[in-house]
């Protein structure tokens, strides 16, 4: 296997070991072209690296997740670099909600079809692009990417991708130590005023509206050494006392804080003074709402820790010599 290729199947480890984990399925078929249906595209075909689907939590339909994999080194991530490939996969999606032949490739069955929607996959495999990739992707036109309103995108940059791969290595984590269940956990939807959770609780996916929010809650059932209750990874920095007020105020709405479960917050991206902040939130949220005992008994039932960072890189030989021995 070449270097490219290596980084090319290094990539697609990276999208495996992260969504199957977030309850996401894989369709069967890779590095597949399919039909283009619209002339003024003046392709032939339109590739997709691979294909994800879950059910969306609120609607029940079946979301497909026509995704373009790349794999770049921190020299490699650009404006133009990032700007070609949107326009690449806006074409291919417009394009895919339309084609027969994608829809005879991908489909499970015609049962529940919503959309697909297109999702830009880049991965830095270098794990050396930082801060500022925030100014590159400010940098982009995206005017000029002429995205028609019924295509729906998704970015997943360095930054984002890295954050779940440590989610992901926190769960692996709390399984092996017997503190979350390997399978009997699903990922939290509150009802809403104008919709309700469909489908079975405990097998809800993480939808990429939760994946990409600033917190992601995971319900899971009891294990031999912890209850039943609530892990929450929290993406934002909690440089604020605020931010907790009302982070706390939200679990109060949801009524996590009425079920008397054991809540665990895990902070992905933490300020020096997150910890500090969140206890203190707690503290103001008594005092608006009342210190009576209860909610003070169901408040100091919450820890809050920070998760281990991992290095979210890997080999493209090792992963080359791995191919070629087995």
């Amino acid at each position: 296997m070449s270097e490219t290729g290596n980084i090319e199947e290094l990539a697609k480890l990276v999208s495996n070991d992260i969504f199957k984990w977030f309850k996401w399925k894989t369709c069967a078929l890779k590095d597949t072209d399919w039909e283009c249906v619209i002339e003024s595209h003046n392709k032939r075909t339109h590739p997709a690296d691979v294909v994800f689907y879950y059910d969306d939590p609120y609607s029940g339909n079946v979301i497909y997740v026509n995704t373009d994999l790349k794999s770049y080194k921190k020299g490699s991530i650009s404006s133009t670099s990032i700007s070609k490939a949107l326009s690449s996969l806006v074409i291919s999606i417009e394009c895919a909600n339309l084609s027969q032949d994608w829809q005879t490739k991908y489909l499970i069955n015609d049962i529940g079809f919503d959309c697909v929607i297109g999702m830009l996959f880049i991965y830095n495999h270098d794990d050396e692009f930082d801060k500022d990739l925030i100014e590159v992707i400010d940098s982009i036109d995206f005017e000029k990417i002429n995205t028609p309103e019924n295509v729906k995108l998704l970015l997943l940059d360095p930054q984002k991708i890295r954050t779940l791969v440590n989610v992901v290595v926190d769960m692996k984590g709390l399984v092996a130590d017997n503190l979350l269940p390997r399978t009997e956990y699903t990922f939290f939807y509150p009802d809403l005023v104008m919709a309700k959770r469909h489908g079975e609780e405990w097998s809800q996916p993480a939808s990429i509206e939760a994946l990409t929010s600033p917190w992601l809650i995971i319900k899971h059932r009891a294990t031999d050494d912890i209850e039943e209750g609530f892990v929450i990874y929290y993406h934002k920095s909690g440089d604020t006392v605020d931010e907790f007020v009302y982070l706390i105020d939200a679990m109060s709405h949801y009524q996590m804080l009425l079920s008397n479960k054991p809540i665990r917050i895990r902070f992905t991206n933490p300020g020096t003074h997150s910890a500090n902040n969140f206890n203190k939130a707690k503290i103001e949220y008594l005092k608006v709402w009342g210190a009576d005992e209860a909610r003070e008994t169901q408040l100091n039932r919450i820890d809050a820790k920070r998760i281990s960072k991992v290095a979210s890189n890997f080999c493209p030989m090792e992963i080359g010599m791995r191919d070629h021995a087995g």
